[in-house]
């Protein structure tokens, strides 16, 4: 598991990377496997972390058989939060925390917590889309 490099279709550009990470903090859910991407702003809002993330958990739900699939953010991270909603992955509303590995008084500290089981996966890519 690691982050894979993302390069634009048209012309090779670094975009960013984009994979699947233990998660390497205590937390009240771990141990995890998270989705996380990194993505240069200039190609935000172009469907490059929503394309490559979706891949990452493919690959993590029918090749490594994980179980479930974490993602968090900062509270005021709406773009992630939004890639998070676009992957079928649900808000755990109960799972809020406070990230161990940044400071008190960051205003990331505090960050959402969504998750996506194989099941629910299997589920949702059973399904035809309209």
């Amino acid at each position: 598991m690691c982050f894979w490099a993302v390069e634009a279709k048209q012309d090779g550009a670094f975009v960013g990377a984009v994979g699947l990470l233990p998660v390497n903090y205590e937390a009240h859910f771990t141990p995890a496997v998270e989705v996380g991407w990194r993505i240069a702003r200039r190609f935000w809002g172009l469907g490059y972390a929503p394309e490559a993330a979706a891949a990452a958990i493919r690959f993590g739900f029918e090749s490594l058989r994980l179980p479930e699939i974490v993602a968090n953010a900062g509270t005021a991270n709406e773009k992630s939060m939004r890639v998070m909603a676009k992957l079928g992955m649900l808000r755990d509303k109960n799972g809020d925390f406070d990230h161990p590995l940044i400071p008190e008084g960051n205003v990331l500290r505090r960050q959402v917590l969504y998750r996506l089981t194989r099941s629910q996966w299997l589920a949702r890519s059973a399904t035809p889309s309209a």
